[in-house]
């Protein structure tokens, strides 16, 4: 066995206290390394995110200009639908109108038909009386006629004389 002497107790001092400073030193130097990298990362970050906000905002500007033209469009073409359809309304209104103006004037032609009938209407009972009182004039007329035959033919059975 070796024995140690102060010396090498002190030259292990001296060796750690010098790892020691080294590691230090060390640890400064990575301590600033990862400080200037975090600075760069932060800085390429904002540049990013920078970049990003401008995309960003120029597709927004885009998107909106964009649904602006689609909503003009739509606006467009709902008011053409619109004119459109109160052009149809208007010329089925106007037919409807004559429509309703014919139908009138054919209402008022019957009106005036039942009022010139309803003279005649009045009359019928007059006529009925008179065709009832015709019927009777030709029953008479045939029991007349037939007692004419009869007589005449009961005549020529006779012979054709007035004697009894």
């Amino acid at each position: 066995m070796t024995t140690v002497t102060s010396n090498d107790i002190q030259e292990l001092k001296d060796l750690l206290s010098a790892m020691r400073q080294e590691n230090r030193e060390q640890m400064i130097s990575l301590r600033e390394e990862t400080r200037e990298q975090m600075i760069s990362l932060r800085e390429e970050t904002r540049e990013q995110i920078s970049s990003l906000r401008e995309e960003t905002r120029e597709q927004m500007t885009s998107l909106r200009e964009e649904t602006r033209e689609q909503i003009d469009t739509l606006k467009e073409d709902n008011r053409k639908q619109l004119e459109t359809l109160r052009e149809e309304n208007n010329k089925q209104f106007i037919n409807l109108h004559k429509e309703i103006t014919e139908v009138k004037i054919i209402t008022a032609k019957i009106e005036g038909t039942i009022q010139s009938q309803a003279v005649l209407t009045q009359k019928i009972p007059d006529l009925i009386e008179k065709v009832g009182e015709l019927k009777n004039w030709k029953q008479i007329a045939i029991v007349a006629i037939t007692a004419f035959t009869s007589a005449t033919i009961t005549w020529f059975i006779r012979g054709g004389n007035l004697k009894p």
